[in-house]
């Protein structure tokens, strides 16, 4: 009777590895749920910083251009000419909200675009402060 209640009962050894496996599997599931969570920060990390250096590239553009339509003005370009009718058009409606907020300063035939250069700096904020913006929202 004594052999048969040795081999229904577990030994002590048996509940011991159980559980170092039953820790093991957690300790390896709190590790991949780890990982996991790294993984979709790094995809929002990288989604986050596309979209910010699509944002700068835009603001970059737009500043280029207002900068070309500046020294196009102070130059004195042709404006008949196709490179300055392009420009002139295309920066327009950047440079409009901004119009006659300041009087241009006349040096003989050059004009400075004091409003032109208001643009610039008001959309370089914006562009700062949107980025700003973004990167308060998504926590980083």
């Amino acid at each position: 009777m004594n052999e048969h209640s040795e081999h229904n009962t577990t030994h002590p050894d048996d509940n011991y590895e159980q559980r170092q496996q039953q820790m093991q599997l957690q300790e390896e599931e709190l590790r991949l749920q780890q990982e996991e969570r790294r993984i979709e920060q790094a995809r929002r990390n990288l989604t986050v910083n596309r979209f910010l250096k699509g944002m700068f590239f835009l603001v970059s553009a737009l500043e280029t251009l207002l900068v070309l339509r500046f020294l196009l003005k102070f130059a004195d370009a042709n404006p008949d000419s196709l490179f300055s009718q392009v420009i002139y058009g295309w920066s327009s409606p950047f440079v409009a909200p901004f119009m006659n907020l300041f009087n241009d300063i006349n040096l003989g035939n050059s004009v400075i675009e004091i409003n032109t250069i208001t643009a610039m700096i008001i959309y370089a904020l914006l562009g700062t402060l949107a980025a700003r913006l973004v990167e308060i929202v998504v926590g980083r």
